[in-house]
């Protein structure tokens, strides 16, 4: 939709940088403190997608990380409408935040974009919590059967 194409170029002018979707509907930005988001436009069902990927799992922390992630996820109580999702093809997991097109406005992208990146960093740091405690409970559970 060019709508969303005049939107970003209008928000990257505003804010000194350049905002622009290329031929797949992609924009990738990189935050001065090096984390990512990706701004997909889906045109199929009318959103925008915002993607930032939140980091791999070790294979042993999987089934309690997973878990957690599951449990929150559902009916996304703990993810304010967003998505934890699993990328098998990169081996890492991803939060997505959806916006529709028909709400997509100067200042409802900016302010999605605020939130879904305070909300990528909450998930960060909970994510590499998750995996520290399931590695400790693992080197424990390694250690009570020696």
């Amino acid at each position: 939709m060019e709508n969303i194409r005049l939107t970003l170029k209008e928000i990257g002018a505003r804010n000194g940088l350049e905002i622009a979707l290329d031929e797949n509907g992609a924009c990738t930005l990189e935050l001065d403190d090096g984390r990512v988001v990706l701004l997909q436009e889906r045109a199929d069902v009318n959103e925008l997608d915002f993607v930032s990927p939140l980091g791999p799992v070790p294979e042993e922390a999987r089934p309690d990380v997973f878990t957690e992630l599951l449990s929150a996820n559902f009916y996304w109580r703990e993810t304010f409408g967003a998505t934890l999702s699993w990328n098998a093809d990169l081996d890492e997991v991803v939060l997505i935040y959806p916006l529709p097109l028909a709400d997509a406005t100067s200042g409802s992208v900016e302010t999605v974009f605020m939130r879904f990146m305070d909300l990528q960093a909450a998930w960060a740091e909970r994510l590499a919590k998750a995996i520290a405690a399931a590695q400790e409970e693992d080197s424990n559970l390694f250690r009570f059967r020696v």
